[in-house]
């Protein structure tokens, strides 16, 4: 294989494929010197600048960011056909670094073979030979070995980030959980962004994902030159998919999930409201893996191919972070941070938000104020550093029936790494699901009766 067919190879694999795992991989390690070729040097700075900028390589807008020199569009869209196997980029991109080593090595001997031999002294000879080995581990290093990035590289992105915000139009940058007044807080969730939702057994964690997962399916990202769905992928290590998708269908139509349980007893107003559900749910993009005792490893190469095969994807969940195979290790809290990582890892591999539900500490039921923060959490040190957002569920109305606010459920913001932290936002909570409601009078509820004392109502939601 010719270096300049080797090339043409890297950068056809990189416009057929997209911004893969292996993409990155690839663009993190291969720098643009390492092409002979000026043409494909150019080009593949324009697929790092929209992978770095836009999170993604289109080859149609590679094609046309490269200029309008006559041939240069079909130059472009030909080097996709020349790839023999676009699975082989890994392949291709090693050899291509292997082959730039060789030549800088080759160029480096011949640059400082004269001054090291012809040096005048002692002392200046020593000094060639350290400038000679210094610039020699430039050269000798790993073929995978992350390069660093110049901020100079990343500032158009984030102008252009910034811009977007001002004009409103971001949605392709955060993705937002249709809960206005928690966007406003943590700006929607970033691409890179773990979330872990916590709270105690019954507060209407799976619910309040299933609110986050709709919201997400009803929006849509820009992928190129067209617009297409958010996707949405569930892992529920806990329920079965029928038993997901009947909890979603409830929540669409405002009917609780007991209710549908009892189908001879609904009224043809919940008929009705079903047939709606049904239909509001039918076109979303909502895929369900009810698979149990997963490993991280799992989950990451199922996100994977499902990223590679519907790159609208935008969301991944887990339910929950308790039920993953826990890897060995001597400590559980070892486990839990290896898990925790894998997700986080998953995340940036992706570019695609990860939101994991979570267990609380039983210690929450034994004290006064049942409002939970960041020590509740099992094993909380290692999923607090690793996770961009801690966000708890409280209702008050599961251990105060009486309360003035027992209709009403509280989002703690435990950790918010892009925005302040310990805000509270209020929903409804009614029929087993989450509504928007006022946030100042459900406030001033809240604080009309500590959450002190009472009894958890046992109720199941």
């Amino acid at each position: 294989m010719s270096d300049l067919h080797l090339e043409a190879c890297v950068i056809g694999c990189l416009l057929h494929s997209g911004l893969t795992p292996d993409a990155m991989d690839v663009l993190n390690s291969v720098e643009s010197s390492a092409f002979t070729n000026s043409f494909y040097s150019r080009l593949y700075s324009e697929i790092k600048r929209q992978a770095t900028h836009r999170k993604m390589i289109d080859a149609l807008l590679v094609a046309e960011s490269m200029g309008n020199e006559p041939g240069i569009f079909a130059d472009v869209m030909e080097t996709v056909k020349v790839v023999p196997s676009a699975a082989n980029l890994k392949g291709y991109a090693k050899r291509l670094n292997e082959k730039a080593m060789i030549s800088g090595f080759a160029r480096l001997m011949e640059t400082h073979y004269d001054k090291i031999t012809g040096a005048i002294n002692h002392d200046l000879a020593v000094e060639q030979i350290q400038a000679f080995t210094r610039e020699l581990m430039n050269i000798n290093r790993l073929d995978d070995e992350v390069q660093p990035v110049r901020i100079d590289s990343l500032l158009d992105g984030v102008v252009n980030t910034i811009e977007k915000r001002i004009s409103g139009d971001d949605e392709t940058n955060t993705v937002k959980t249709g809960i206005w007044e928690l966007d406003d807080i943590t700006g929607g969730l970033n691409d890179t962004d773990l979330i872990i939702l916590a709270a105690r057994p019954g507060m209407g964690k799976t619910e309040l994902a299933l609110k986050i997962a709709e919201a997400v399916a009803q929006r849509t990202v820009t992928l190129g030159t067209e617009k297409v769905k958010r996707g949405v992928l569930f892992f529920s290590m806990e329920m079965q998919g029928e038993q997901i998708v009947e909890r979603q269908l409830a929540n669409a139509s405002n009917i609780s999930v007991s209710a549908i349980r009892k189908a001879s007893k609904l009224s043809d107003d919940d008929w009705g409201r079903i047939s709606n559900g049904i239909g509001q749910l039918a076109n979303l993009d909502i895929s369900v893996v009810d698979a149990t005792n997963l490993s991280i490893n799992q989950i990451r190469a199922i996100a994977t191919r499902h990223k590679s095969r519907y790159p609208g994807l935008s969301l991944i969940m887990a339910d929950y972070l308790g039920l993953i195979k826990k890897p060995s290790a001597e400590r559980n809290d070892l486990a839990i941070g290896e898990i925790t990582r894998g997700l986080k890892t998953m995340a940036m591999e992706l570019h695609t938000p990860v939101v994991c539900l979570s267990q609380l500490s039983r210690d929450v039921e034994k004290r006064p104020n049942k409002r939970p923060v960041n020590a509740d959490l099992r094993d909380s040190g290692s999923i607090e550093q690793d996770a961009d957002g801690i966000w708890f569920i409280y209702r008050d109305g599961a251990y105060n029936p009486d309360s003035p606010a027992a209709h009403l459920a509280e989002i703690i913001i435990g950790k918010n790494r892009h925005g302040p932290q310990g805000g509270v936002i209020y929903q409804e909570f009614r029929n087993g699901h989450f509504f928007d409601t006022d946030q100042a009078v459900a406030a001033q509820l809240a604080r009309e009766k500590p959450a002190y004392g009472g009894k958890h109502s046992g109720r199941d939601f």
